[in-house]
C-alpha cells in the first residue's frame, strides 16, 4: 500500500517534493525549493533518502529542482530521472542523472524489479513532462506543472483506457482563475496595436509563457522584437525539440531570423527582459521613457524598488498552470482513488474533487 508524504508544494506555491513509499522502497517526485529569499528547502531527511529507489524530475524550474544538491548531500546515489532537455537546462550537472530521449514517449521504461514509468509532455516548459509510474502493483500519476493551452507546446495525457490510479498528484496552480490563453494573447495584441508609438517591455522568465508571447506577437504585430541575451537559450531549446511542439512551431524559424539576429532597434520595439534583473529594466526605462511595462502573472507592486505610474504598466494574466476548469477536466480524466492537488495555497492535502465542485463560488 502506498504511503504518500508531502515534503513541500501542497498548501503553498513552491518547493514541490513528494515522497511515496511502498513495501520498504520509495520514490521522490521533484525536489524543489521555495522561490523566496531564503530558498526554503523541502522537509527532506536522511531517513527519506535511505529508502529511495529513484527521483523523478518534471522540469528545470527551481521550485522543482532547487534541492537536488541537498538530496545528494544527504547521501542519495540512485538515479535522478528527467528529460534530456531538462538536464540541458540545469545550471549544474548531477552525477547520477538518468535522462530519457523524445523517442521513448509513451513507452514503459524499467528502473528495477518494482518500478517502471512512462512520460508525456506537460506543456509548461520546453522539456517539461508528466509521469505515470507503476510501483509494485500500484499506479501513480504525477502531472508536474501542466498547461492545457500553450501556444507552442504540446500537453498530452496517458493513452491507456480504463486505468484507475491509486494516487494522482495534480497541479492546481491557478485554481482561482478562469483563463483562455489564446484570448489573452489576442487582448495583448489589441492593446499593443492600440499604442503604436510606445515601446513595450515584458519582464520575463525562462518559461513557456515567454516563448508563447514573444512568438505570438511576432506573428500578429509588425513590431521589431528584441529578446535579452539571458533568455536566448530558451528559444534555442525550441529549435532542438520539434517533437515537443504544436504545429505553430512553423513560426520559430522566421522568428529567429527576423528577431534574434537584428541589431537595429525601432522607436516602438517590444522588449523581453529578465524579470529578476531590475537593473536592466530600469536602464531600459531610462532609455525609453514612454515605454509601457506589461506584467503577465501574479504581480506585486512592491516587488520592484521603482514605482510604476498607472499609465506606465498594464496587466494581462497568462496561464502557466491549470485553471479551475482545467483542474476539473484533469481530475475527471485521471480516475484515481486519491487525488492530491498541489502548487497552490488554495488547495491542501484535504482538498477533494467534490470539494472543488462544491466550493466553486468561494474559489473563483
Amino acid at each position: 500500500m502506498l504511503n504518500v508524504e508531502i515534503l513541500g508544494g501542497v498548501g503553498e506555491y513552491g518547493r514541490n517534493c513528494f515522497f511515496i513509499e511502498n513495501n520498504g522502497h520509495a520514490i521522490l517526485l521533484d525536489c524543489g525549493v521555495m522561490n523566496n529569499r531564503q530558498k526554503t528547502p523541502p522537509n527532506l531527511t536522511q531517513a527519506h533518502v535511505a529508502k529511495l529507489d529513484a527521483v523523478f524530475i518534471s522540469h528545470s524550474h527551481t521550485d522543482h529542482v532547487g534541492a537536488i544538491s541537498l538530496l545528494e548531500r544527504l547521501g542519495y546515489i540512485g538515479p535522478i530521472i528527467m528529460s534530456n532537455m531538462t538536464a540541458q537546462q540545469l545550471k549544474q550537472s548531477y552525477q547520477h542523472t538518468r535522462t530519457f530521449q523524445p523517442e521513448s514517449i509513451g513507452k514503459w521504461i524499467r528502473i528495477n524489479h518494482c518500478l517502471t514509468f512512462q512520460w508525456g509532455y506537460s506543456g509548461h516548459l520546453i522539456g517539461s513532462v508528466w509521469y505515470e509510474i507503476r510501483f509494485f502493483e500500484e499506479v501513480i500519476f504525477y502531472s508536474g506543472d501542466y498547461v492545457v493551452d500553450s501556444y507552442l507546446l504540446k500537453a498530452t495525457l496517458p493513452v491507456e483506457v480504463g486505468t484507475v490510479y491509486d494516487v494522482a498528484i495534480i497541479d492546481s496552480g491557478h485554481v482561482e482563475k478562469r483563463i483562455n490563453n489564446l484570448e489573452v494573447l489576442q487582448q495583448m495584441t489589441e492593446y499593443i496595436n492600440a499604442n503604436p508609438d510606445c515601446p513595450i517591455i515584458f519582464p520575463s522568465s525562462f518559461s513557456g509563457k515567454t516563448a508563447d508571447i514573444a512568438t505570438y506577437l511576432f506573428q500578429h504585430t509588425s513590431r521589431l522584437i528584441r529578446v535579452d541575451h539571458d533568455l536566448l537559450s530558451l528559444f534555442d531549446n525550441y529549435y532542438e525539440a520539434p517533437g515537443n511542439l504544436l504545429s505553430t512551431n512553423t513560426i520559430l524559424q522566421p522568428f529567429k531570423l527576423e528577431c534574434l539576429t537584428k541589431i537595429t532597434e525601432s522607436e516602438n520595439t517590444i522588449y523581453f527582459v529578465p524579470e529578476r534583473n531590475e537593473t536592466k529594466l530600469v536602464e531600459l526605462l531610462h532609455k525609453k521613457p514612454t515605454a509601457i511595462v506589461i506584467f503577465t502573472g501574479y504581480w506585486n507592486k512592491d516587488k520592484y524598488r521603482i514605482q510604476f505610474s498607472e499609465n506606465q504598466h498594464k496587466e494581462f494574466f497568462y496561464k502557466t498552470h491549470p485553471d479551475y476548469h482545467d483542474i476539473i477536466s484533469l481530475s475527471k480524466k485521471m480516475h484515481a482513488h486519491k487525488t492530491i492537488y498541489f502548487h497552490s495555497s488554495l488547495t491542501n492535502i484535504e482538498t477533494t474533487f467534490l470539494q472543488l465542485l462544491k466550493n466553486e463560488e468561494e474559489i473563483i
